[in-house]
């Protein structure tokens, strides 16, 4: 690809997910769409399950996935071939006949597929598997063949007990050969990712409830429910900013030693030296650094280059 723009995505993304052959994006309304290492489409829009897509994640290229629908009180979670054609899946009525475990509907292509009993609070993908949480369940490793490794029950943090629903789990990240997983209050635990074990558990204060927590390495880009910020490097705060929305996602840059942030109809880099913003018509929903050029994607499908 020169200087031009990649195609436009043909529906209202959710995020673009990276494996080791190219890209899937993935629409707020499950819609599926592969894209070549040149953000070029592979084959045709597909919605593989009648549900919205909550959570995703790569498990050693395999793509894993969270569906959530609430008013009809499902949840699935399974894995799609990121190199296999995508398969046209059932009506969403099919949905509300199917009632018992036997009888369920399952995401169409899926190597692996299986039914949730609580809804899926964080997810998150390594080499050789993925971890997830469950809502008043536990937490969950397994195998890329979705087989358990082990788990867990749900932690809790004494000094957060009397705010409210400050214990509730929000994020789940990995560096290296740990698990970590965050509370609504700051609670953060430290696990083996390999037994379980807990390696570590405090509480980051900090003014704000926390939303989400992106992660590369050493380095977490907590995002607060006000708009704020914080960059954590080695477990020091490096900076802080705040936006003037909901954070749409993130990522660390390796090269720049910054936080490149898809705001509300507004872009952050966030860095040692401080925060550069520029503000924009629509909104970015995505992210992505493409052969040293940063992509945003749209919320209108289509994509722009960054000018920071």
């Amino acid at each position: 690809m020169t200087d031009a723009l990649p195609p436009s995505v043909p529906f209202h993304a959710l995020t673009i997910v990276q494996h080791n052959q190219g890209y899937m994006a993935v629409g707020i309304d499950g819609q599926f769409l592969r894209l070549d290492e040149n953000l070029e489409p592979i084959g045709e829009v597909a919605k593989p399950f009648p549900m919205g897509v909550r959570q995703t994640c790569i498990a050693d290229g395999v793509f894993v996935g969270t569906w959530i629908d609430h008013e009809l009180l499902m949840a699935r979670m399974a894995a799609l071939d990121c190199n296999l054609p995508l398969i046209e899946g059932p009506d969403r009525g099919v949905l509300r006949t199917r009632t018992t475990i036997e009888a369920a509907q399952h995401p169409k292509g899926a190597l692996w597929s299986h039914v949730l009993d609580a809804e899926p609070l964080a997810l998150c993908g390594h080499s050789n598997g993925f971890a997830f949480v469950l809502y008043k369940k536990g937490i969950y490793a397994m195998g890329n063949d979705a087989g358990e490794h082990w788990r867990i029950e749900l932690p809790t943090w004494p000094e957060l007990k009397k705010l409210p629903r400050a214990n509730d789990i929000v994020a789940a990240t990995l560096n290296h050969n740990s698990l970590k997983v965050w509370s609504r209050g700051g609670g953060r635990n430290t696990y083996d990712l390999q037994t379980g074990d807990l390696i570590s558990t405090d509480v980051f204060v900090y003014d704000g409830v926390l939303q989400e927590v992106h992660s590369k390495n050493e380095h977490e880009l907590l995002v607060y429910d006000n708009g704020s910020v914080v960059w954590l490097g080695a477990n020091e705060v490096r900076a802080e900013g705040k936006l003037a929305g909901p954070v749409q996602h993130a990522f660390w840059n390796e090269n720049e030693s910054a936080w490149r942030i898809a705001g509300w109809r507004e872009e952050l880099y966030l860095s040692s030296e401080g925060i550069e913003r520029t503000t924009m018509s629509e909104i970015p929903v995505h992210i992505l650094d493409h052969n040293g050029r940063i992509f945003l994607l749209l919320n209108n499908g289509k994509w722009i280059e960054s000018t920071l």
